[in-house]
């Protein structure tokens, strides 16, 4: 295998560069890793980390490899992935302006829903399922995609690189937390947009310029990959479904509303936001060139095995087209993108597990704050192992995006966005676009005629699965009775469920 020339070279400098980020996680950790402080990093954190967090979250595995891949396969549309994240970011700056959602003092997503639907405990359970499942549907797209990396430098079965992928995000979490993760996170974002910058040029360079890239991609019958966003290639309703079924998991990510609330307030939160999604949509154009530039290569060396994955191509460059020392800051930089989101994605899953979900099977009952570091570590554990479960069952990066995320999460963006929107939702109407929302999701990816009609009529799940769970939650709200609280009221329900019987 052409990724195995310097295996050992890049595994050393895997394992220095972990070393490093375990270090960093333990440092800027110290004295606020326990209790809720290691779930929250005590809040009230300054714009630069939370912009330097979301990112480094942003800039993820769908933005580096998926992008990259997506830039082999069909030119521009590798800067779609940020172009649809920006979109849906936007709005979420706009959404927490209006609803003031870092004034309101919210600690998790569920006790967000279960504000927009009038302190309902029956939306608050749903919800809480369902936000944990999205973390570990994300977490498991993150180890997927790092896990492609590794097996391809050192040849490696793609269950171990899992593995190994695993323990990467785990241990700088289980010492740290939070506070932790948006450490890392911001060395992390640095490494990033430096490493992608300058790879960039390299590969540009290796690849015989822009002009040649062109040449080439025109000479092989792609021409329409240099259309705007590969429109010519992916087709108006694809490139419209790739940029939607980014944009709209957006609203119904947990770990993005973390960073919302643990900002210093809702002015510092939506700035940083704005930042980061302006930071996003200027990156993403990086990775699509160095998918352009790595076709142009590998058709030049009849690379096959990268020619028939194009998920191979980010590593491909980093391995078989740039020498060791630019290889391994390829790598490192790919590895930040993955990292940096596997982290956030997971210390989002554990709050919103001991938080949310762990008072609803035990009847009420709290972890107290001198359990709770000890409790948070062990979920850990049992998230990351979920999530490993998880990528069994994927392939390639971007179709799990698409796909699985895009049928997942969609009834959850609608039934949060039109609860608080709309004030006849009532929580009947939002259950009702979460089940109903994700029921086709499950549907479309078990049952194959519904998958092969979706995929020839609408190219992904997402939008259908979005338009099911509006009309769910208008109709049955509007058969149902609505109950509306004060938001005094609602902040009292809210406060109840926090303090009761701790273990």
């Amino acid at each position: 295998m052409a990724g195995t020339k310097y295996a050992t070279f890049f595994i050393i400098g895997f394992v220095i560069y972990t070393a490093l980020m375990i270090f960093i996680g333990w440092y800027s950790s110290r004295g606020k890793s326990s209790g809720s402080d290691y779930l929250t990093g005590g809040g009230n954190l300054p714009i630069f980390l939370i912009f330097g967090t979301m990112g480094a979250t942003l800039i993820g595995t769908g933005s580096s490899i998926g992008a990259t891949a997506n830039g082999f396969r069909s030119g521009w549309a590798g800067a779609a992935y940020g172009l649809g994240a920006a979109l849906g970011i936007f709005v979420l700056v706009w959404f927490t302006k209006k609803m003031k959602l870092r004034s309101r003092g919210f600690t998790t997503m569920t006790e967000e829903a279960m504000y927009h639907y009038n302190g309902s405990q029956q939306m608050r359970m749903v919800m809480a399922i369902m936000m944990f499942i999205i973390e570990i549907v994300w977490l498991g797209n993150h180890m997927n995609g790092g896990a492609t990396y590794l097996s391809f430098i050192t040849g490696i079965d793609m269950v171990y690189a899992k593995l190994i992928m695993v323990l990467g995000f785990s241990i700088y979490i289980l010492i740290g937390g939070y506070l932790a993760v948006v450490w890392t996170d911001f060395i992390q974002f640095i490494i990033i947009c430096v490493g992608f910058v300058a790879i960039t040029v390299v590969a540009l360079s290796k690849a015989g310029g822009w002009t040649n890239i062109k040449d080439v991609i025109t000479a092989t019958g792609n021409a329409g990959n240099l259309s705007l966003y590969g429109v010519k290639t992916l087709g108006v309703m694809g490139l419209i479904n790739l940029i939607f079924s980014i944009a709209i998991p957006m609203g119904g990510t947990p770990t993005y509303r973390l960073r919302i609330y643990t900002s210093k307030d809702d002015k510092s939160a939506c700035k940083a936001l704005s930042m980061s999604g302006i930071a996003l949509f200027i990156f993403s154009f990086l990775p699509a060139i160095i998918g352009m530039a790595a076709y142009v290569i590998a058709t030049k060396n009849n690379a096959t095995e990268v020619l028939n994955n194009p998920d191979f191509s980010f590593t491909y460059i980093a391995t078989s087209v740039l020498g060791p020392a630019l290889g391994l800051v390829f790598m490192i930089s790919g590895l930040s993108a993955t990292l940096s989101s596997g982290d956030s994605d997971a210390i989002a899953a554990v709050n919103i597990l001991l938080t949310d979900v762990y008072p609803i099977v035990t009847g009420g009952k709290h972890i107290s704050e001198k359990k709770m570091t000890v409790w948070s570590r062990v979920a850990t554990v049992g998230t990351l192992a979920l999530a490993f479960v998880a990528t069994l069952f994927a392939n390639d990066v971007m179709s799990y995006i698409t796909n699985v995320i895009g049928s997942i999460i969609p009834g959850v963006s609608v039934a949060m966005f039109v609860g608080a929107l709309w004030k006849k939702a009532t929580w009947q109407g939002g259950i009702a676009a979460v089940v109903g929302g994700t029921g086709f999701g499950i549907v479309f990816l078990l049952v194959p005629a519904v998958n092969d009609f979706i995929l020839n009529t609408f190219k992904g799940p997402s939008i259908p699965a979005t338009i099911i769970s509006l009309v769910l939650v208008v109709v049955v709200s509007l058969a149902t009775k609505n109950k509306i609280l004060t938001h005094e009221e609602r902040m009292k329900e809210i406060m109840d469920t926090r303090n009761p019987e701790t273990l």
